[in-house]
């Protein structure tokens, strides 16, 4: 793709922006927590991979490409 430097400009505006935007938030729930971002962020994050883990919101299926797993696997 060929974006003019004016486009390119505001996307990475737009990202800087976002990220600022999340940075804030993270650190209002934060201190609401009395938590550091850190401890916060490792929360959030385990807390969706287990969630992901559980329930997929990406199904994987035989149409693309991938068998399911055997819910047991034997060595």
């Amino acid at each position: 793709m060929n974006f003019g430097l004016g486009r390119r400009a505001t996307i990475q505006k737009n990202r800087k922006a976002c990220a600022m935007l999340v940075w804030n938030h993270l650190k209002k729930m934060a201190n609401v927590m009395e938590k550091t971002i850190d401890k916060l962020t490792h929360q959030l994050s385990s807390k969706n991979l287990v969630s992901e883990l559980k329930d997929p919101t990406i199904k994987m299926t035989e149409k693309m490409g991938l068998k399911p797993c055997p819910s047991r696997a034997t060595f």
